[in-house]
């Protein structure tokens, strides 16, 4: 005789996570398009049949996960959503993260040079002369900046984010939006070191040297030294297999 199957227990819910599950297949279903305004909240009680409790504490759950856009005095709104407005909703609790975990730390710096790494590699894979224009104008952009620390790290960071931009995905174009300023939000000065604006320009031109020429592999040692050099820190997060010169592959 068979036994019976352990008993299962239905877990009682908040009312606020029905309506928020009930609003989320709205807005799946397509019944609520970007930009448009969702139903008002006494609309809302009255579809769900709850109180204006919880209909507000599912809006504010939205609100916070930045599908929507809650103004005073008006109704909620659906925020157009894409990747570069997804990660800035975690922006705040990743920067706190790192500010609290060294370890973290660590792995942010790994994972950013495995990121430009893989970025370096397809650049040279795909890049076209509109994309080699652009990052011939941001270095370039970078060159006339010497001299003016502000404006020489906006540049620079335009530089790397220009190389994410040649994959033509606008994923990794929002990662390495994100990665650059968790990185320079916790080491803010890795890219504030005087004397080496020279230095940082003539890499950078050998990364783009590398892209131009389609060398995947150059494009890619290059990018990795610049990092390396950059600040020694990066050096404790590459294994030594992976810490080769220049122009002898990654």
């Amino acid at each position: 005789m068979s036994q019976s199957p352990p008993e299962e227990k239905i877990a009682r819910r908040k009312l606020g996570d029905e309506v928020l599950d009930r609003l989320l297949q709205m807005i799946e279903r397509g019944e609520i398009e970007p930009g448009g305004y969702l139903p008002s909240e006494r609309a809302l009680m009255a579809r769900f049949g709850v109180g204006r409790p919880a209909v507000r504490e599912a809006l504010q759950a939205l609100a916070g996960m930045g599908i929507i856009r809650i103004q005073h005095g008006e109704r909620a709104r659906r925020a157009s959503l894409g990747p570069q407005t997804v990660l800035e909703q975690v922006d705040r609790s990743v920067k706190l993260l790192l500010q609290t975990s060294p370890a973290m730390r660590e792995h942010l710096r790994e994972a950013r040079l495995a990121f430009e790494a893989g970025m370096a590699r397809l650049a040279a894979r795909k890049a076209g002369p509109a994309d080699l224009a652009n990052l011939r104008e941001a270095l370039a952009r970078q060159a006339a900046a010497r001299g003016d620390a502000a404006r020489f790290v906006a540049a620079d960071l335009a530089f790397h984010r220009a190389i994410a931009a040649v994959a033509g995905n606008p994923i990794f174009a929002a990662v390495s939006h994100a990665l650059l300023e968790w990185v320079f939000e916790v080491y803010p000065r890795l890219l504030r070191v005087p004397g080496v604006e020279d230095l940082t320009f003539r890499e950078h031109q050998a990364i783009l040297d590398a892209i131009a020429a389609r060398d995947e592999d150059r494009a890619v040692a290059a990018l990795t030294a610049h990092l390396l050099r950059s600040n020694p820190l990066y050096a404790a997060a590459v294994p030594a297999r992976k810490r080769r010169p220049p122009g002898k592959g990654a």
